[in-house]
């Protein structure tokens, strides 16, 4: 599923938040992703949305954090490729995932 599609809204201001750190080069990415797959942890309240079809290490991964504005956290692999992102008071987020399942 795209994300754009599904998340309108977090692609939205998402957008804005990257380009208010100069992240401009997400932004399309953005746009184009989709969403690989998912996951929801009730204990933390949190959703992750895997956008590569591999999984990433870890490791590998450049976090860029939009906690503050938008409580997210994106993550870049060492290619610049968008290949996740976390979500804060994800249950909202997973409520509409499992809407559109």
């Amino acid at each position: 599923m795209r994300l754009a599609e599904v998340l309108p809204e977090l692609v939205s201001d998402l957008e804005t938040g990257l380009a208010h750190l100069g992240r401009g080069d997400l932004v399309q990415q953005l746009k184009d992703a989709t969403i690989a797959r998912w996951t929801y942890d009730d204990f933390s309240d949190t959703t992750y949305l895997q956008l590569s079809a591999t999984p990433v290490a870890m490791m590998n991964v450049e976090r860029l954090s939009l906690y503050d504005e938008l409580g997210v956290n994106l993550d870049s692999d060492s290619d610049g490729r968008l290949c996740g992102i976390e979500v804060l008071e994800g249950s909202r987020i997973a409520s509409r995932l499992r809407n559109d399942a």
